[in-house]
């Protein structure tokens, strides 16, 4: 049976930072002062390595994001609050060589191994994980600690959360994109359905949460939203979140990268683990070949 291991490779990669041993953090200042990023790349690669065996994979993938989401032609202010953060944290953290070392291990692993790595023009991982998921037709398994994944969940895609070590699941994935949808999602900067899209930044947004949603649910949620005009916010929400709603002309580019791929010659593999002189690989290599083979 084919399976498909699709993996959110940005997630693994924040994951792995904070692995112990990855970087040195001055205990006062709480600022990192060195990063193992050879390390950080090992992780990476035996947390994709492993997933072989875990899930059984007969194809691997693995999606990253673009620079540039097309979710900002749409919405403007998407993810605004985390750019903030993340130019606060540039102090705290060295970004561009942690940008650069990322960049080094995926050409690698495209260049030496039979692993998809995919990247697509104004796709986000999750876009790229989304599209393949719904139209492939075999078993399907998405890694990954972002709970978007939820609304994929069925008997043929399965999300498995690496923090959590277990399988997770909605019993209703279109009630779980409903509620998504009118609660918004603060890490994106995507209001809650009450709030204006004009609404000024900073000023405390209306609230509405599970358990508004709750009883919304009981009121009847179309009505609600229809008797409180409503609606056109919550469309332009699911725009932004349901991956059924991604533009159609990246599902194609994404669906077209996926099925002609192609695999760098095989007789590349050793120079993969040469290069990075990992013992655990290397001291085994015929057997760690041999598993690598079987995603051709």
């Amino acid at each position: 049976m084919s399976r498909v291991t699709l993996h959110d490779t940005n997630n693994l990669a924040m994951r792995c930072i904070h692995i112990k041993d990855v970087k040195t953090v001055n205990k006062k200042t709480k600022v990192v002062t060195d990063v193992d990023f050879d390390y950080w790349k090992y992780i990476i690669f035996k947390s994709v390595y492993s997933s072989i065996f875990t899930t059984k994979a007969t194809t691997m993938v693995m999606a990253i994001d673009d620079k540039r989401s097309w979710r900002y032609d749409v919405w403007s202010r998407y993810k605004e609050d985390r750019k903030k953060k993340k130019l606060k944290d540039t102090t705290e953290f060295p970004w561009d060589d942690f940008f650069v070392a990322y960049e080094e291990l995926m050409d690698d692993i495209k260049t030496h191994l039979p692993i998809k790595v995919l990247k697509n023009v104004g796709a986000e991982a999750d876009d790229i994980i989304g599209v393949i998921s719904l139209k492939e037709k075999h078993q399907c398994t998405a890694i990954s600690t972002d709970k978007d994944y939820l609304q994929l969940s069925s008997d043929r895609v399965k999300i498995y959360n690496p923090m959590k070590r277990e399988y997770v699941s909605h019993p209703n994935t279109e009630m779980f994109l409903t509620e998504q949808c009118m609660c918004g999602q603060s890490k994106d900067s995507i209001f809650n359905v009450t709030t204006p899209l004009d609404h000024p930044e900073g000023k405390r947004k209306p609230g509405f949460g599970p358990k508004k949603f709750e009883k919304v649910v009981v009121y009847g949620a179309d009505k609600w939203l229809d008797d409180n005009n409503l609606r056109e916010r919550f469309d332009f929400n699911r725009v932004l979140m349901d991956f059924r709603c991604i533009p159609q002309d990246l599902q194609d580019d994404i669906m077209d990268d996926y099925t002609n791929y192609k695999y760098p010659d095989p007789k590349l593999i050793y120079e993969f683990f040469k290069k990075h002189g990992w013992p655990e690989y290397l001291d085994d290599f015929t057997n760690v070949e041999n598993n690598l083979m079987k995603l051709y």
